[in-house]
């Protein structure tokens, strides 16, 4: 069968003659003009320095500065959004007086409050815990709140409480020892909690509480095969003791 497309002497006399159409041309389909963004991204500072100088000396031509300025105004915007949220680190005291403004109106951001009352030893482990994990998240915003000072006649059983907050809605609460995880929590298992709930961004790959529960049975199960071993051997004794009586 005849390829009308194809290459031979003999479709091209059919083309002469006007018994084949001419040939189909493709052209090749040009790529997209670079993205200028993404070639200034590209760029080392000092780079950059010198694009913005030749700007501001009016040696570009109109489009290039437009790009420029527009790119400009989008690093300045993401360089102070970074800066606000980095701007914490520590942990800040919070009373009902400043609660609105701490908390209610911090904006769209995780607020992290410790509710506590000094003299509780899980209080003080927890804010050891709010300490570490404050400087290692500074765009968190970490408080404590004494709780007579926040919460009037705030239950004692309910202590330590650590709630949640963002766009001053209240998003999570961890009420009492056993929802903060008891006398024994470690840092990194307040840090994995909060990570699941999206309050940081955690590179903890696997949940800390499974190892400590891995170690409380290995260490229960020691103690109970040693406990045997003493019963085991206190019966011994008994049997020698029968027998020398015996004799």
């Amino acid at each position: 069968m005849l390829n009308p497309n194809e290459d031979t002497e003999w479709n091209e006399i059919l083309r002469q003659k006007g018994i084949l159409p001419p040939k189909m041309v493709e052209h090749e389909e040009l790529p997209p003009p670079p993205d200028p963004n993404s070639i200034l991204d590209k760029l080392t500072s000092d780079e950059l320095d010198a694009k913005f100088d030749l700007l501001e000396d009016g040696e570009v031509d109109d489009e290039e500065a437009r790009f420029l300025e527009e790119y400009r105004r989008k690093r300045i915007s993401l360089m102070r959004e970074e800066a606000s949220k980095s701007r914490f680190g520590s942990v800040r005291e919070v009373t009902k007086t400043d609660w609105t403004t701490e908390v209610t109106d911090a904006g769209d951001m995780f607020v992290v409050i410790h509710i506590a009352e000094k003299g509780l030893a899980l209080c003080s482990l927890i804010d050891q815990h709010f300490r570490k994990l404050a400087q290692k998240f500074p765009k968190v915003k970490f408080l404590r709140g004494e709780a007579s000072l926040c919460i009037q006649n705030y239950p004692s059983n309910n202590l330590p409480s650590i709630l949640i907050y963002k766009s001053g809605d209240l998003k999570e609460q961890l009420v009492g020892p056993d929802a903060v995880g008891g006398d024994t929590v470690t840092v990194k298992q307040l840090e994995w909690h909060l990570a699941k709930l999206g309050v940081l961004e955690s590179k903890l790959t696997k949940d800390p509480s499974r190892r400590v529960n891995i170690r409380l049975a290995h260490s229960n199960h020691i103690k109970h095969l040693t406990g045997s071993e003493l019963s085991d051997n206190d019966n011994n004794d008994d049997d020698e003791t029968d027998d020398d009586d015996a004799k």
